[in-house]
């Protein structure tokens, strides 16, 4: 018989811009303090600990296995075992939803999710070094460049993701100021939840060393309240007579989330208190055509309300990770999502895509953002790069 899986409860570091606040820090480093944070939140010990399970993309082998690294550095016993997805942008989402399988089967009762991400410390490689090139001269490859291609220079049809964006636009009949319109509202919905305190409880400040001393960093610093429809018109488009701008996709950026996913048992036995219950018919991973990798989120979500036997109207709220605003607007037509439930508190364009981090906050942010308006059921995808998407839905308790 399947048991409850539930989401105890998630924190997550300020998102930083790339180059920006978290930059002198690794992930696993700021992401070290989240799950130390979370612990300490909610009077657990590192050894009451079954498994962790992390979703991490630029990851270098200074740091390998993340999820491993973090549970060394805040104490966990080493028999807990530990392991790292890589999924692209749904990378620490399918590591909620691993965690939940693993549950659901009485495998573990008790499991650590992180979702890591310092896009500011992704690493140059220099292939074919190891073995000299003789006459030949090295290149440096950028691996955050590389990673922009989810893998399809493998499959001989490499398109970038930016390629991707235009070719949504294309198809889908999206035009430029509709997308820096809906850039507008990603922004200032975050700014509005910011001001407001909404992403009070689930942030933690990060110290970060300086010449100086110890900084301080405690908000978000992606959000612009510089971002209007005009100054967004001013943008160069990133391909010549194009239609995606930096300020129109989601941007470059650093941070760490952590969540703790609790059996029934477990959660009698810690003595703790849920903010959501995982609906786990409603959890789904899902491929698509890689050149409309946007869609691959809607596809997600309604297999997971299929599986759940509910609809796109019952839910109260919906996350959906916004990696351009082509993606989120071709989605919401084609998933018959509403406005007022989407992204209420500002998606990644306003606050930024660190994309091994992003999966696992928007899912923490609504269980949360059900919890302070009172509501009960709320969905939260994402679409990833090569055409794959993830979806969970949550029930607020």
């Amino acid at each position: 018989m399947a048991r409850d899986v539930f989401l105890v409860d998630g924190l997550r570091s300020p998102i930083g811009r790339f180059g920006g606040s978290l930059q002198p820090l690794r992930a696993t480093e700021f992401g070290s303090t989240v799950a130390a944070a979370l612990l300490q939140r909610l009077n657990l010990e590192p050894e009451s600990l079954d498994l962790i399970i992390g979703g991490m993309v630029l990851q270098d082998m200074t740091e390998s296995n993340p999820a491993r690294v973090v549970g060394m550095r805040i104490g966990v016993p080493h028999r807990v075992p530990a392991f790292t997805i890589n999924m692209q942008c749904c990378s620490s989402m399918a590591a909620l939803i691993q965690a939940a399988y693993q549950i659901v089967v009485g495998a573990v009762d008790l499991v650590m999710v992180l979702g890591l991400e310092s896009m500011s410390n992704a690493p140059h490689m220099v292939p074919g070094s190891r073995w000299g090139h003789r006459l030949e001269s090295g290149t440096f490859l950028d691996t955050l460049r590389e990673c922009t291609l989810a893998g399809s220079g493998m499959w001989g049809d490499p398109k970038y993701m930016i390629d991707v964006a235009e070719h949504h636009a294309r198809v889908d009949g999206i035009g430029r100021q509709q997308m820096d319109e809906y850039a507008v509202v990603s922004h200032q919905r975050a700014l509005d939840a910011i001001v407001g305190g909404r992403f009070g409880d689930e942030t933690v400040p990060i110290e970060i060393p300086s010449s100086k001393g110890p900084l301080t960093f405690d908000v978000d610093e992606n959000p612009r309240a510089s971002s209007t429809i005009v100054s967004l018109a001013e943008l160069p488009p990133i391909q010549p007579g194009g239609v995606i701008t930096a300020g129109n996709a989601a941007s470059i950026n650093d941070g760490a989330a952590a969540a703790i996913i609790a059996s029934a048992e477990a959660m009698n036995k810690y003595e703790l208190e849920p903010i959501a219950r995982i609906v786990t018919e409603g959890l789904a991973m899902v491929g698509c055509d890689p050149n409309l990798m946007g869609y691959s989120c809607v596809d997600a979500l309604n297999a997971a309300l299929a599986g759940a036997k509910k609809t796109v109207d019952d839910l109260d709220l919906l996350e959906c990770n916004e990696g351009f605003a082509v993606q989120l607007l071709a989605c919401e037509e084609l998933g018959g999502w509403d406005r007022e439930r989407l992204n209420v508190d500002g998606g990644a364009i306003g606050l930024g895509h660190p994309v091994g981090m992003s999966g696992l906050r928007i899912s923490i942010h609504l269980a949360k953002a059900l919890k302070q308006r009172d509501l009960t059921l709320g969905g939260a995808t994402v679409p990833a790069g090569s055409g794959l998407g993830t979806a969970i839905l949550l029930e607020s308790v």
